[in-house]
């Protein structure tokens, strides 16, 4: 799946929200509720999501011809319903790689965003001014971005150093800020991932996840990632102990 994602800036976002839904609706299927607005068409959809002083256009996607058309519709009846108005719609990836300027904002992100069922409380509750370091390191980040915001981030790498091991990539650190959740954020992230990974020559990529985290098993299973071992009482957690799950998805037939 490919995703994008482009923002418009407005004074009353829910009132042009409703009016593009509705313009939208003599040419495509609308879902609705009273947080989501979906528009689906027959390539792919755009999830339109409020705020204050802007709206967020997100738009998933089989492949890129999908997702131009519908970029280009969705961009088409907005600027139509802007008449005098100079709007422009800039789409962009909703994941691209990460830099080293994201530091500050990363850092800040994995402070707030993970909780006792997502990870390890005592590794999140370390003192840390930087979020890169010898073990994370820019160049095997990607990063989710809403505007100008980073909502989410996720690593993957080789998981071992040897060359019979050369064809498995892990995924690390998927984190999405609570804020934006909902939004198809961790699944525009595993797509992206894997999309790196392959091109890098992995035919293989797995994970590691808290059988707690029952919200992050059920994502990984439906992008077809299955449970390759139990670490039984891997953690003691708050008293209790927890096990580790280990799973596993093939990119390409294995000969």
């Amino acid at each position: 799946m490919l995703y994008s994602t482009a923002r418009v800036s407005t004074d009353s976002p829910h009132r042009h929200i409703a009016q593009l839904v509705s313009h939208l609706g003599h040419d495509a299927p609308t879902e609705v509720d009273e947080e989501r607005w979906s528009v689906t068409f027959g390539g792919g959809n755009c999830l339109l999501v409020e705020s204050t002083t802007h709206f967020d256009m997100i738009v998933k996607a089989g492949d890129a011809d999908a997702a131009a058309a519908v970029e280009d519709a969705i961009a088409h009846h907005l600027l139509r319903l802007a008449a005098g108005d100079e709007r422009t719609v800039d789409w962009r990836p909703l994941v691209r790689p990460a830099t080293s300027d994201d530091d500050a904002a990363l850092l800040a992100l994995d402070r707030a965003a993970w909780t006792a069922g997502s990870g390890l409380t005592s590794a999140e509750g370390e003192e840390r001014t930087a979020y890169f370091s010898e073990r994370r390191r820019p160049e095997t980040h990607l990063v989710a971005a809403l505007g100008d915001q980073i909502v989410g981030a996720v690593s993957t790498h080789r998981t071992t150093p040897f060359p019979q091991g050369a064809h498995v990539f892990g995924l690390w650190n998927l984190v999405v800020a609570e804020q934006a959740r909902r939004r198809n954020i961790a699944s525009a992230l595993l797509s992206a991932a894997e999309r790196r990974a392959r091109a890098l020559g992995a035919k293989k990529v797995g994970l590691r996840v808290l059988a707690t985290n029952t919200g992050a098993v059920r994502l990984y299973e439906r992008h077809g990632y299955a449970v390759e071992g139990r670490h039984v009482d891997e953690f003691l957690i708050d008293g209790a102990y927890v096990d580790d799950i280990s799973m596993g998805k093939r990119l390409t037939p294995l000969s």
